[in-house]
């Protein structure tokens, strides 16, 4: 039997999207995650002049291609959004606001960056990352759409801006009562802040940090992180040198909102909340201002019956977990090296030190600090666990042999610093994966070791100590 010509052609597309649909479905968690690392800016695309990412482009880039996926920015304004930017803690504060809504009956949604293991981590749905099949779900409906819609090889969101998007529909289509925005840098050009109809916003503790974004000046850095307020918000920001306060209060007059300044004992009394440090403390505190002003808004507007505990959110931020911090500031490294300090001088061990930065940072501010401690082993190491690290982390920007190159660069600017203020039998080296660098301070006997310098420095740790330590259960 012979068929007509046009049933045949027809047959054959029928065949031809039946199999593009079955090579969909079977795209799976690693397939996403390779997709989503080749949105990093790696040197082929770096290449293309056109191409090169610049922060002011930051919010049209995520507006054109939240367009692209359906989701028009007046149905992003009905999303409640807390927006939290700064420099030390915001990933704290946000954790801390996450629990205390979640223990008052919220359904929450959290954003944040970097991860530490797996990138699920940076969205959260009521305190957990969501699932691998929601992951890959989410990932291929959005990717395949913005795939078919290229006008050009590279007319594709950068990684930060593709999980922005990705976050912002996952917490619409969750129908979340708040998503917790933490800011990736700076503020006024950060992804994030494509939202316009932020209810309440908050502002940690200033530093230096990324000045080759931001500026070389508090007053650059304040203005770049008072871009997250809008016009009727409420604004909460902790004590702030000076300058910094003043162009913040500035900016919270262009914007038409409410700035308060929140002291450290807000609302803490006589009451002890379990936080290790004065950074910690601080950002509790204006983790209670923000959670309270966002619970007495909401429910004005909304006609709702929640009520802020105060003893509820104590609690929270008692049992809140946040895997590790960086210390990549100067003063949360001061921080950091008084805390190593207390916790082992009157233990009788060796002193080691696994270390390494990221970004434009100067390791010479951190290594003024830490060389105080009298380290008997140094390391300096890549952000790399070991040679089976996840996929998660794979870096398309810097290659090994770059990080290995840097860390090198680290070994000698600390030789220089610490010069003959420490015992020539001292060891300072550079190991090429965590799990090396412990297995060789294993060798050097019994060593209290403090890890710091770069967030993804921790996660590495964590792959190689105890993976379960950032709390991923939904798989």
């Amino acid at each position: 039997m012979v068929f007509p010509r046009s049933l045949r052609v027809n047959s054959l597309r029928s065949l031809a999207t039946a199999t593009q649909n079955m090579l969909k479905q079977a795209r799976s968690y690693q397939d996403a995650i390779e997709a989503l690392n080749k949105l990093q800016t790696n040197q082929q695309y770096i290449k293309n002049a056109s191409a090169k990412p610049k922060a002011e482009t930051n919010i049209a880039e995520v507006t054109k291609f939240l367009t692209r996926t359906g989701l028009s920015l007046e149905t992003l304004d009905k999303l409640p959004i807390i927006h939290i930017a700064g420099t030390n803690g915001k990933g704290f504060t946000c954790a801390y606001c996450e629990n205390i809504l979640r223990n008052h009956g919220y359904k929450t949604g959290f954003y944040s960056s970097p991860h530490l293991l797996d990138v699920r981590e940076r969205i959260r749905i009521n305190g957990k990352p969501i699932s691998k099949n929601d992951f890959v779900t989410y990932f291929w409906r959005l990717y395949d759409m913005l795939d078919s819609q290229k006008t050009d090889p590279h007319d594709m969101p950068l990684y930060f801006r593709y999980m922005t998007i990705l976050a912002l529909h996952v917490f619409i289509e969750h129908k979340v009562d708040v998503a917790i925005l933490e800011v990736g840098i700076g503020g006024e050009f950060d992804c994030t802040n494509v939202v316009r109809n932020t209810i309440v916003a908050g502002i940690t503790p200033l530093d230096f940090d990324h000045t080759s974004l931001l500026g070389a000046s508090l007053e650059s850095i304040a203005w770049n992180k008072g871009g997250i307020m809008k016009e009727g918000c409420l604004a909460f920001t902790t004590e702030q040198p000076e300058d910094a306060m003043n162009v913040l209060q500035k900016r919270s007059v262009e914007r038409k909102c409410t700035l308060k300044i929140v002291d450290k004992n807000y609302h803490t009394g006589n009451h002890n909340m379990r936080v290790p440090s004065h950074i910690q403390k601080t950002n509790a505190s204006l983790a209670l201002a923000i959670t309270e002003a966002f619970i007495d808004k909401t429910t004005t507007n909304n006609n709702q019956r929640k009520h802020f505990s105060l003893d509820l959110a104590k609690k929270s931020i008692g049992q809140t977990h946040w895997p590790g911090d960086g210390a990549h500031t100067s003063e949360s490294m001061t921080i950091c090296t008084n805390w190593f300090k207390e916790k082992t001088e009157d233990l009788n061990r060796k002193k080691g030190l696994i270390f390494n930065l990221t970004g434009d940072r100067n390791p010479e501010v951190f290594f003024k600090e830490l060389s105080k401690l009298k380290f008997d082993v140094v390391i300096f190491t890549p952000n790399v666990g070991s040679n089976k690290d996840p996929i998660d982390n794979t870096d398309y920007v810097l290659s090994m042999n770059h990080q290995i190159q840097r860390c090198q660069g680290y070994k000698k600017k600390w030789l220089e610093i610490v010069g003959d203020s420490q015992e020539k039998s001292n060891v300072v080296k550079v190991i090429p994966f965590f799990s090396s660098a412990v297995n060789f301070l294993e060798s050097e006997g019994e060593c209290d070791v403090l890890v710091t310098g770069s967030i993804h420095l921790i996660g590495a740790a964590m792959s190689v100590l105890d993976p379960t330590l950032n709390g991923l259960l939904a798989e």
